[in-house]
């Protein structure tokens, strides 16, 4: 019964508390599994690429994929370090903890596949894209004597 009460609380705190408490619905409905739009980016254009830094607590990297195909970033994976979510005994009084698969996309303009590489370290996963350099054209115009 507690945990009963303690959850409809803290669903009301949690609709109404913050600025934009139209964010919550969205919790309401949702389950466990974890969705893209949680995964809190940050993406940085400099003249030689894009840094791509991507919040992702708890993951283990083993767990995480990497995927740049058609000016498209692809990050995906799975967390289940979470597996103590089973309430066997009925006294667990609240859990925002998450566990599940994840995919999240970025459109990224051409970026040289060669060179692109990815560093995960407390917590957040880096990953440089270097520009590719602008190629000159192949074409050359030859004057007739």
């Amino acid at each position: 019964m507690t945990n009963e009460i303690m959850n409809r609380n803290n669903l009301m705190r949690d609709f109404f508390n913050g600025d934009n408490w139209m964010n919550s619905f969205p919790s309401l409905f949702e389950d466990s599994a974890l969705e893209g739009s949680n995964l809190k980016t940050d993406i940085k254009e400099t003249d030689k690429g894009y840094e791509v830094h991507i919040d992702m607590p708890a993951f283990d990297k083993k767990n995480i994929d990497i995927n740049y195909q058609d000016n498209i970033l692809t990050v995906s994976g799975r967390r289940d370090s979470f597996n103590d979510h089973n309430d066997k005994n009925g006294d667990m009084i609240m859990s925002e903890r998450s566990s599940g698969r994840f995919m999240r996309q970025y459109h990224l303009p051409a970026a040289d596949v060669e060179n692109i590489k990815a560093n995960y370290d407390n917590g957040v996963l880096k990953v440089n894209l270097p520009k590719l350099e602008k190629k000159t054209s192949s074409e050359h115009h030859i004057d007739i004597d």
